[in-house]
């Protein structure tokens, strides 16, 4: 049995052969919300992974595509330095093999790494005081220290000091709580802002250009306060945190901090969505610190959110393709990584491209290209590969509670997340003919289509 983390190192820094790493070479950062890797011995606090719905099958291929992603991010041997979230938190450490354990096992075996791990979880804590799920950072540079900051009913953040070429460099490790349009779980995102920004300033306090980065999923859309002013009038990353769209090349900031989603057009930020919104939950975000000559610095406009095609995006519509738990397990995550570049030495960072341009409101998904790229619904299109993917369909209702069609030999839902469209289609009758477009999408062990808008109904 794979040894076990926790009775070897408090907080669970696993030390394996560290690749020399050569002054002035680029180095990514990659957030990655892996959207739940769970073990399989049956001990669960999330319903979704008991045996009867989850096993080796499933886990094997979350691996797998845990693995193909990062190897297309960062080349054979994966990218230098990975921030991850959603990570079961081991409830059997003396039985089986952890999730953490698992991934580190399947990395090696295909060639990525060697590196070395830090968790989000105190395994000397009572257990009743675990979250379900943790942040885990992968480096292939020393970790030198890591540090936990408890969070009252949230999840704790990691805090990781790496020795890249011998200059320290200090990674937050980040999983706020989840909701982003939701004012109560605000309270609890504030929480999270105040514990890291107290921390930031006592670094800064001490180096007003210590090399650091926050990282990971936020719970929370970079124009945080703008899209929710009316019921949010505080928001955690921007009023706390101090999250902002100052690039700090050649000025002084502190202490706001530089959100990189202001590196792309507005028309470009998304790591995920929902209900028909493009959301920027995924974050890297910059001190002064990373601008200066001394120490680390960043790679002006190296940021960028991983679509890669074929694997983690849906055709047509290029949305982040879901994991699913069903039919043995498929897809990848519900939130594309993000990246950046880093590198020791070298002059100052420069100014690049940098789009100050706040949006005032949620950018809703344009499926322009997957309406106009929408196939014909046949009866081999029934696919876990074709998961989101919107197709024009054409059927009959054969069931009004729960709307049901027929269309191309298989009995599919209807529903729409938007009022307008789900009075729409419930006004169809058993029996009547009903066609338009919906992307394919699952729902208790059935497949349904999702329409999104009412001309989509034909």
């Amino acid at each position: 049995m794979v040894p076990n983390f926790a009775s070897r190192f408090a907080l669970a820094i696993v030390s394996l052969a560290i690749s020399h790493f050569v002054s002035g070479r680029s180095f990514q950062v990659v957030a990655y919300n892996v959207e739940n890797l769970f073990d399989t011995d049956g001990v669960s606090l999330y319903d979704d992974y008991k045996p009867e719905f989850y096993g080796p099958k499933e886990l094997q291929n979350k691996l797998n595509s845990i693995v193909r992603s990062l190897r297309l991010i960062g080349g054979s041997t994966g990218p230098e330095v990975v921030l991850l979230q959603e990570i079961e938190v081991d409830r059997t450490p003396r039985e089986f093999p952890s999730a953490t354990e698992l991934l580190l096992n399947a990395l090696k075996k295909n060639g990525l790494g060697p590196y070395q791990v830090a968790q989000g979880y105190d395994p000397k804590d009572s257990p009743g005081n675990w979250p379900s799920v943790q942040c885990v950072t992968l480096s292939k540079f020393p970790i030198s220290s890591t540090r936990l900051h408890p969070i009252r009913m949230a999840r704790p953040i990691l805090e990781t000091t790496l020795s890249v070429g011998g200059v320290p460099f200090t990674l937050f490790n980040n999983h706020w709580k989840s909701g982003a349009s939701s004012k109560e779980m605000e309270s609890h995102r504030l929480q999270n802002a105040q514990t890291l920004r107290n921390r930031i300033d006592e670094i800064t306090k001490r180096n007003p250009f210590a090399d650091f980065l926050v990282g990971g999923d936020l719970n929370s859309h970079y124009n945080q306060s703008t899209v929710y002013a009316k019921d949010m009038p505080k928001t955690g990353i921007n009023d706390v945190l101090l999250s902002h769209n100052l690039e700090p090349a050649g000025r002084t900031i502190a202490p706001k901090l530089y959100n990189l989603w202001h590196e792309l057009p507005h028309d470009q930020r998304g790591s995920d969505a929902w209900r028909g919104n493009w959301g920027t939950l995924m974050h890297l975000i910059l001190p002064q610190g990373l601008y200066d000559a001394k120490g680390i610095r960043y790679l002006t406009d190296s940021f960028e959110v991983s679509k890669l095609k074929g694997v983690n995006s849906v055709s047509g519509s290029e949305l982040p393709y879901k994991w699913s738990n069903e039919l043995d397990g498929f897809g990848v995550s519900d939130h594309f990584p993000v990246l950046a570049r880093f590198e020791t030495g070298g002059p100052a960072t420069q100014g690049g491209n940098s789009y100050p341009e706040i949006e005032q409101s949620a950018r809703k998904v344009d499926y322009a290209n997957a309406i106009k790229s929408a196939p014909s619904w046949q009866p081999k299109s029934l696919d876990p590969a074709n998961y989101g993917v919107t197709f024009r369909f054409s059927g009959k209702v054969i069931r009004s509670n729960p709307l049901t069609i027929l269309a191309g030999g298989h009995q599919l839902g209807l529903y729409s997340f938007n009022p307008a469209v789900r009075r729409r289609l419930f006004s169809f009758r058993k029996d009547s003919r009903i066609a338009g477009y919906g992307h394919l999408s699952r729902y208790r062990g059935q497949w349904q289509f999702i329409v999104e808008d009412l001309n989509w109904i034909k």
